[in-house]
Parts: structure tokens; C-alpha cells; sequence
């Protein structure tokens, strides 16, 4: 039987990428693959159990949302640790999954990228992945209650046939699936995005009377 690791690079355990990591579970548990889902925040200072599990595996799955145009920085610590430890890497198949708030999919695809130069000097093979946008609308409802659900599940489902084969999966599939809207609309849901959010933060206590971190107008140079 073969074996692949899910990685969650998510610091949510239920979310967008927990959804999406259960699909893929889901998918290839019926087509002779033992799968096992790891979360990547919990196991931070001790990525032991991610390096055996990795080690044990045909293909690896990393799975999460786009902060600031790719994977969270602590992708970026997982993978300088894998760099340290070789020794479990050892050609197995590299496959990523990033989804993120912007509709459209060229903001979120230097995650993958950044997955295709690491594993081209790692001794991996990077087979490609998915891109979706809007996926923190989704907030971990299935994709089919995006609008362009119909068009992300299929490319989605082709992904994941190609994870299923080891083949490598195309970046036609999620460009395909892309939403595509004149500008104005993009600007629309842009402003009703950030009406939420603010919405969300004030309800959470976060004002705009808090002193934000990055404010160095105090720094004397």
C-alpha cells in the first residue's frame, strides 16, 4: 500500500485548508493509500514526528492558506528543517495546495513556487498543485459554495486524480477554474471583504485605537 503525508500548514485545525486536506484524505484513502494528516503548528518545536512520518512516505501533500502571497512563514522554518535533515528526503513525490482570500490565482502561486525550487535542491520531485481563490470565504465550507464552485471542484477532482497516479498535475487545471470578473467587481468585493473584516475586528475588542506593531513614527534615526 502506498503512503502519503498531509501536511496542514495552517495554524487552524478546522478552516480552509483542514477542508481541503480532508478531501484529499478522503480521495486517495479508496485508492490504496494509508494517509495520515499532520498539523504543523502544534508540532513546532518538535518536528520529530513530521521528519518520520515524511521519511515513511511515497508523496507529501502540503496543504495551506496564502499570507502576503504565499504559504505562512513557518513553511518557510519546516522547510530550512527538512534541508537539515536529508536524510528523509529521498525522491518522494512533492505536491502543494494553497488557497487563499484574492480571487484570482497568480497572488497565491509563488507558494507553490517557492515548493518547486526546494524540492529541485532537495531531491524531490515537485508534481505540481492547486491553487484556489477566495478560500477564506469559505471559511471550511466544501468548494462548491464559491462562485465558480462547479469550475474549482472539477479542476480540483483532476488534481486530485493526478496526486492519485504520481503524475504530475498541470497548472492549467486551477487557471481554468479561476473567477473571472471585469475589474469593478473585483474593487466591490474588495471593499465588502474589508467591511467584514473590520466588522469581525471590532467584535473581537481590536480597535483602531490600538498601537500597531509596525509603527516606528517613535524611532529616532
Amino acid at each position: 500500500m502506498k503512503k502519503v503525508v498531509i501536511i496542514n500548514l495552517s495554524p487552524r485545525k478546522k478552516g480552509t485548508s483542514m477542508m481541503l486536506a480532508n478531501r484529499c484524505r478522503e480521495f486517495l484513502s479508496v485508492r490504496d493509500y494509508q494517509v495520515e494528516i499532520l498539523h504543523l503548528y502544534p508540532n513546532l518545536k518538535n518536528l520529530s514526528a513530521l521528519m518520520a512520518a515524511i521519511n515513511e512516505v511515497q508523496s507529501i501533500i502540503m496543504v495551506g492558506p496564502c499570507y502576503i502571497n504565499t504559504y505562512p512563514a513557518d513553511t518557510v522554518y519546516l522547510l530550512e528543517e527538512l534541508e537539515k535533515n536529508r536524510d528523509v528526503l529521498h525522491g518522494q513525490d512533492l505536491y502543494g495546495i494553497i488557497q487563499g482570500g484574492m480571487p484570482y490565482v497568480h497572488t497565491h502561486e509563488s507558494g507553490l513556487k517557492m515548493l518547486e525550487l526546494f524540492a529541485g535542491e532537495n531531491d524531490l520531485s515537485f508534481k505540481g498543485g492547486f491553487v484556489i481563490g477566495m478560500g477564506a470565504m469559505l471559511n471550511g465550507q466544501p468548494l462548491d459554495k464559491l462562485l465558480n464552485g462547479k469550475k474549482a471542484e472539477r479542476g480540483f477532482q483532476h488534481f486530485l486524480e493526478n496526486v492519485a497516479k504520481q503524475e504530475k498535475s498541470s497548472s492549467e487545471l486551477y487557471h481554468q477554474a479561476q473567477l473571472k470578473m471585469p475589474g469593478m467587481v473585483y474593487y466591490l468585493m474588495a471593499k465588502m471583504m474589508n467591511r467584514k473584516i473590520d466588522k469581525e475586528r471590532r467584535g473581537k475588542g481590536i480597535g483602531d485605537q490600538v498601537k500597531s506593531p509596525y509603527d516606528n513614527t517613535n524611532i529616532n534615526y
